[in-house]
């Protein structure tokens, strides 16, 4: 789920907006299953944040990206959001990902 804030800008002028995700999963580690939830700091920035923005707060999304540190020097850690992933049954964005 999603939780965003506003859309802001750096000063070089790209967009950027920070995001709260919340993140729910079961990971299979050989016969085992675990359940996995967590919150996490997202960012998206230029065209990625300009579509997350209009994402309704609690909508559920599959989204893709790398960790990175929060600050320069911090080792607490956010989603840098690069894909929205399409998920057609859901009515989502749709993106050609060819």
């Amino acid at each position: 789920m999603v939780e965003r804030g506003r859309l802001r800008y750096t000063p070089a002028g790209i967009e950027v907006l920070d995001l709260r995700l919340t993140h729910a999963s079961t990971q299979h580690v050989g016969t085992q299953a675990q359940h996995i939830e967590l919150d996490l700091q997202g960012v998206a920035f230029a065209e990625m944040a300009c579509k997350l923005q209009y994402v309704e707060a609690g909508q559920t999304l599959r989204l893709a990206g790398f960790l990175m540190p929060n600050r320069r020097g911090s080792r607490t850690l956010k989603l840098n959001i690069t894909e929205w992933i399409e998920e057609p049954e859901h009515g989502l964005f749709q993106e050609n990902r060819s």
